[in-house]
């Protein structure tokens, strides 16, 4: 006998009421069911920002370490040369031509002695008055100089002896080896004593400033340049990793949406 209600009516089934529920019942029903079918996407790999912030403060501290302590080694050993007088590079050119006639240009030297220079001498020793009187008096000793070992000699102890060795006066100290050893590039090479007193001139001016020539005496840069600056360098090629892995990753997804 078929169930029926106090007003005589069948009572309603309750499985076909269950599949007759509205639309809104239905669509509650349907939404977890289908969040549980769903897949969750894969985790992309890489690294955190908290780790890439860490790599650049990184590489940011240990890099003004190194940066400061290399700026302070430069400065004493490895300095730029300086802009000399344009008339350096004129009296450098006189004094490398060979000149067999006497002097006749009177000068003084540091003594207060007068000695009579050529006019391409007497040119040099003009130029470096603009840079320093003694240096210039002390030149023109030098240059009055006739025999070859004595000249060389006199030429080395201006670069050598009375050129302070103070950054203030690189300008003199390159304006007096450049015309010292145009000076000496005339005499005779096969004179022991004029060759050593090249080498020597060749060698300190090397050692002052940073040029091409190797100086053996130089110290190298403090450790504190290697044991900062090395790992500055590694955090740096890590970051430079992780920036080329994230853009290899991304391009790789959009190939992949490009062939769906």
């Amino acid at each position: 006998m078929s169930s029926r209600g106090p007003s005589g009516e069948p009572a309603p089934d309750a499985e076909a009421g269950e599949e007759r529920g509205g639309p809104a019942e239905r669509e509650e029903r349907a939404e977890p069911e289908a969040r549980e079918g769903r897949a969750a996407p894969p985790a992309r790999p890489g690294v955190s920002a908290r780790s890439i912030a860490a790599l650049v403060a990184l590489a940011l501290a240990l890099g003004a370490v190194a940066g400061v302590a290399y700026q302070r080694y430069a400065a004493v050993h490895l300095r730029a040369l300086p802009k000399v007088p344009a008339c350096v590079r004129g009296a450098r050119v006189a004094l490398r031509r060979p000149v067999a006639a006497s002097g006749t240009e009177p000068r003084q030297t540091a003594s207060g002695e007068t000695v009579y220079l050529t006019p391409g001498e007497d040119r040099a020793v003009a130029c470096a008055f603009q840079l320093d009187e003694a240096l210039a008096r002390r030149l023109a000793g030098a240059l009055a100089e006739q025999e070859p070992a004595p000249r060389a000699a006199r030429l080395l102890e201006l670069v050598r002896d009375h050129v302070p060795a103070d950054p203030a006066h690189d300008r003199a100290a390159s304006a007096a080896y450049m015309m010292a050893s145009a000076a000496m590039r005339v005499l005779p090479q096969d004179v022991p004593e004029v060759r050593a007193a090249a080498e020597e001139l060749d060698q300190r001016h090397a050692c002052r400033f940073a040029t091409r020539r190797p100086c053996p005496t130089r110290p190298s840069p403090p450790a504190l340049v290697w044991l900062a600056g090395v790992p500055a360098a590694l955090s740096l090629l890590a970051l430079l990793w992780i920036g080329l892995a994230a853009s290899a990753a991304r391009y790789r997804r959009w190939t992949e949406r490009r062939g769906r």
